[in-house]
């Protein structure tokens, strides 16, 4: 025991005794608290970072130290600066775009390697038109022609019919003016794809000519036949979600539901040339070779 008090823990011990009497005589005298006294001790130095920081802060904007025309040409800094920050933003986003495109467009040429597309973007929609035709950013000068097929990843969309320098027009498969050779690979039947002002405000397709004793069932995929050289063989139109007799009674038709959503679809790859363009004497309609661009 006695060996303790001469020891390095018992000094130690004594010092931190000596401390806390201290403190407790000084905060006796002075009306405050033993922890209010230790967290001032702790915190003062934080207290005068914080202070010297805000007052550095506050000198960095002071603003009513500057005059009119500092002012002003500190917005105008800022203001190009923001335009300029802008239009890096836009140049970002164009570029991200092409790259999807760019990506989209390879795996469709993968698909279908003998297909010769050009990449597209939808510019504007007619208001008036019920079967939703658009317009396009790209025309005769990036090797576009009126007849040409227009897909997306998810199949087929419809075709142009107006082709002019930098802009062409597209008429959607909803448009009671586009007939396409179809077939069910699944069944080995063929009818024709078409539409009218009812199917299309449903976004829906008909496939007719089926047979009174068609094996064409519910969930069947359709696809182009490529049968009159309109359209590549093989391409996705969409799935089918009945079977129904015609109202002539001769035959039946399938209601086919488009896997792309023709009423508000953006990005689009024309097809300019493909195995067996042009064979058949399938034309759409709606056409107009007249060559002059409207102001749309």
């Amino acid at each position: 025991m006695k060996d303790f008090f001469k020891t390095s823990s018992f000094k130690v011990l004594v010092i931190v005794v000596v401390v806390l009497l201290g403190l407790l005589i000084y905060t006796a005298t002075a009306g405050g608290s033993v922890v209010a006294s230790l967290l001032g001790f702790v915190t003062s130095p934080m207290q005068s970072v914080s202070t010297q920081v805000t007052g550095s802060v506050t000198e960095f904007v002071d603003l009513d130290a500057l005059s009119r025309d500092e002012l002003k040409e500190m917005v105008n800094s800022l203001s190009q600066e923001n335009a300029t920050l802008r239009e890096q933003l836009v140049d970002y986003e164009n570029t991200q775009k092409e790259n999807e495109q760019l990506k989209v467009q390879l795996d469709i040429t993968e698909d279908a390697p003998e297909n010769t597309l050009r990449a597209a973007t939808v510019i504007g929609r007619d208001p008036n038109d019920a079967f939703y035709g658009f317009s396009i950013d790209q025309g005769t000068l990036a090797g576009i022609s009126v007849g040409d097929p227009v897909i997306t990843q998810q199949g087929l969309v419809g075709v142009v019919t107006q082709a002019y320098a930098t802009t062409s027009k597209v008429t959607t498969l909803l448009s009671e003016d586009v007939n396409v050779s179809a077939v069910v690979p699944s069944r080995g039947e063929s009818g024709v794809i078409s539409s009218d002002i009812t199917s299309a405000s449903a976004g829906l397709l008909r496939l007719s000519y089926l047979s009174n004793d068609t094996q064409v069932q519910e969930g069947d995929i359709v696809t182009t036949s490529g049968v009159g050289g309109t359209y590549p063989a093989d391409v996705i139109i969409g799935q089918v979600q009945s079977v129904q007799k015609s109202e002539n009674d001769i035959s039946n038709y399938a209601v086919i539901k488009p896997y792309e959503d023709l009423t508000s679809v953006q990005d689009v790859f024309v097809v300019i040339d493909f195995p067996g363009a042009g064979d058949g004497e399938e034309i759409p309609v709606g056409q107009d070779t007249s060559g002059e661009e409207d102001a749309e």
